[in-house]
């Protein structure tokens, strides 16, 4: 009990020590020295009680000082690149708050979120993914813009590595991705083209794969669905035709 505590009070110290720093690359250095201890005191004591989580969410919703903000980011990101998978379960719910960091005024606390989305979101086991992405959905339907683009290009993310998954959840996908590229932000809708054009790719149908510019092209242009319709229509769907395919 007495080495968990004095464990504890190295993690607050170093967490501080993160705090104190003056740039971006002290902050990041710092930041892997907090990552470190909570690897070497074991992920499920250093989460324990629940402190490590109230400290980065509390640096979180400081408004008036970036630095913190941004250290709570760099702190994230490199706990979830040292502690890898073991770490899903504390860092998962974290996902909406370091989604909201996308559309921070500062840009280094934007490029600190980006950071750490990028390594949560590289943490989710097979069986995550489904929980994932209704919180994606939320932010790229109800975000601000830059939250949006941000979650497209995760999203695009787990079309890569996760395509399986993705394939499977083409359905709930497809629907949300459509809207997008729609979006009145022309950024929003560049990366919802990217994205679909991504997701689109996994289904790993041979046959529809010379039509996919022209799914992609007839959603945007809505004027181009004849010659979209006329390429499916000279296609001969050799492989099984399965849910995913359907969805497109």
């Amino acid at each position: 009990m007495l080495s968990e505590t004095i464990d504890v009070q190295n993690l607050s110290s170093l967490i501080k020590a993160t705090q104190a720093q003056t740039t971006t690359d002290a902050r990041r250095s710092q930041a892997n020295s907090v990552a470190e201890e909570v690897k070497s005191v074991g992920v499920v004591a250093a989460f324990r009680d629940g402190q490590l989580i109230k400290t980065i969410t509390t640096l979180l919703d400081n408004k008036k000082q970036a630095p913190l903000r941004e250290t709570a980011y760099l702190i994230l990101a490199a706990v979830s690149k040292a502690v890898g998978q073991a770490g899903e379960p504390y860092l998962i719910p974290l996902v909406p708050r370091v989604l909201d960091g996308y559309a921070d005024k500062v840009v280094s606390v934007r490029d600190a979120a980006d950071e750490a989305s990028k390594a949560i979101m590289a943490l989710p086991s097979r069986y995550a993914v489904k929980l994932l992405l209704p919180v994606l959905f939320d932010s790229i339907e109800n975000g601000r813009w830059q939250s949006q683009c941000g979650s497209l290009q995760l999203l695009a993310g787990l079309s890569k590595s996760s395509p399986k998954q993705i394939s499977k959840c083409l359905p709930e996908i497809v629907p949300v991705l459509s809207a997008s590229m729609w979006s009145t932000r022309p950024e929003v809708r560049i990366e919802a083209t990217k994205t679909t054009t991504a997701c689109f790719d996994v289904v790993g149908n041979p046959d529809l794969i010379s039509s996919i510019p022209y799914l992609v092209g007839c959603i945007n242009r809505p004027e181009e669905a004849p010659e979209c319709i006329h390429q499916l229509a000279s296609t001969t769907f050799v492989t099984t035709v399965e849910e995913p395919t359907l969805a497109i």
